[in-house]
């Protein structure tokens, strides 16, 4: 009887070491699928901006943003860029991490943490490579410092307030759910076009800034499973070892 409980509990591990694997391997296949599609959308846009085939179209964008924007977006488009700045940032990454550990959602306080910090620490790194100069369109009375090339904003929006939306939205059910997920998209699109509207970004900077978060996401999720593998199959292992 003894025996055959063991057999039956080893047989459970095994089970459940094969099922992890199984989803390491889908989860770096389609990982790597995503990653690349990533990488290369950047590495074109990143092509074109450093030939500067890109600029007709950026001054295109931002001039006629400028030219069709009524006044009073003014100040809407101001509070939503501040969203963005990491002195609001960080504050509500605290306040996050915080409740979600609380809460109990470990996997979650750490996932946005390390989207937020990690997107953030890329994008600024990207900066420095490129070197863009900012856009000099028209005259909007807002200031901006360092590089222009991808939007940092662009990638805060989407490493903190996308994180949220995406682990809110697993959390809910129902009609709460949707509109979890239009508003964080919402929000995200938004940010990235006040930086268009107060003319300190063209719109590939903040294309590439969408695309940067994502691509670290797919990054740390790929390395996430795999660890998660591993540790299941070495527990099988002990167990198997200690029957």
């Amino acid at each position: 009887m003894l025996r055959t409980l063991l057999e039956v509990r080893a047989e459970i591990f095994r089970k459940i070491a094969n099922r992890l694997t199984l989803a390491a391997a889908v989860w770096l296949a389609v990982g790597l699928g995503v990653s690349a599609s990533i990488v290369w959308a950047f590495a074109e846009l990143a092509d074109e901006v450093v030939e500067g085939e890109s600029r007709r179209f950026d001054r295109a964008v931002l001039l006629w943003i400028n030219a069709h924007s009524p006044e009073w977006l003014d100040g809407p488009m101001r509070l939503l860029t501040a969203l963005g700045y990491y002195w609001v940032v960080i504050p509500l990454l605290a306040v996050a991490v915080l409740a979600f550990y609380l809460a109990g959602w470990r996997l979650a306080a750490v996932l946005v943490l390390v989207s937020t910090v990690g997107g953030s620490l890329l994008t600024g790194v990207l900066k420095a490579v490129f070197e863009r100069s900012r856009p000099e369109v028209f005259e909007s009375g807002y200031k901006a410092a360092f590089y222009s090339f991808p939007s940092g904003h662009a990638t805060v929006a989407v490493g903190f307030y996308g994180a949220l939306t995406l682990i809110l939205a697993y959390r809910l059910r129902g009609y709460a759910r949707w509109i979890v997920v239009a508003f964080g998209v919402l929000l995200v699109l938004l940010i990235g076009f006040s930086r268009l509207y107060l003319g300190v970004h063209y719109p590939t900077d903040v294309l590439a800034g969408f695309l940067a978060a994502p691509l670290w996401l797919v990054f740390v999720g790929a390395a996430y499973v795999t660890w998660l593998s591993i540790r299941g199959l070495r527990a099988a292992e002990i167990r198997r070892k200690d029957r």
